[in-house]
């Protein structure tokens, strides 16, 4: 199933950095092990200006660069911090794989199924292009809408997962520092998603029940 509504809007911005092998002695750069991690937050309708401030870092990030890349995660973890009175729901997974053709096909499924929830994609900005599409309108049947939900995706050249059971404010919080003082040398591929993109849209109760099944309410 997708959200059959205007909420049903993606951003997207991903970007895969060219694999260097290092000359220096082993670590966990040089490797082929990698960790990929997901952290998926739905906070309240009513948070102010969140769509915004995730609309207006894609629109400004330089994707075609590392430092461009790691800015944009440290500013998306720092707009959920800073937003944490508004935290409902969560769902983290951090996975650590032996080679980096088994973490691409991980990520790849992972982020086709995260994707595959909405109808349309209106704004993303894939290795420095930046395209808009017009939202796809449906009719609501009931006047409540009340969540947003934030989904980053990465992968990093870590060797162990970046953190376990999230289910509270204070992991959650501890999971997005670890995320926003990611070394840049250590970023590997970035995803990040939310919906609904515009300001004016938000997700029902139903709607997060139905799309987001595996999310728990935080305590």
């Amino acid at each position: 199933m997708i959200l059959g509504l205007s909420a049903g809007i993606v951003l997207l911005v991903y970007f895969i950095l060219k694999q260097k092998k290092r000359s220096t002695a082993a670590n966990e750069q040089d490797n082929d092990v990698v960790t990929v991690s997901t952290l998926q937050v739905a906070l309240l309708g009513t948070t102010q200006g969140l769509q915004s401030e995730l609309s207006e870092l894609t629109l400004t990030a330089d994707t075609e660069t590392t430092l461009g890349l790691i800015q944009l995660l440290q500013e998306s973890a720092l707009v959920l911090l800073r937003n944490s009175e508004s935290w409902t729901h969560v769902l983290a997974s951090s996975q650590t794989v032996q080679s980096r053709e088994e973490a691409e096909v991980l990520f790849k499924k992972l982020s086709l199924q995260k994707r595959s929830k909405f109808s349309a994609e209106t704004l993303t900005n894939v290795g420095g292009r930046v395209n808009r599409r017009d939202a796809v309108n449906f009719d609501r049947y009931e006047a409540s809408a009340d969540y947003i939900v934030v989904t980053l995706l990465v992968g990093t050249a870590d060797d162990k997962p970046l953190f376990g059971d999230v289910r509270s404010v204070e992991t959650l919080k501890e999971a997005l520092e670890k995320l926003g003082s990611m070394p840049s040398d250590y970023l590997m591929v970035f995803e990040l998603l939310w919906s609904p993109q515009a300001e004016e849209d938000s997700l029902s109760y139903d709607d997060l029940l139905s799309h987001y099944t595996d999310m728990i309410q935080i305590v």
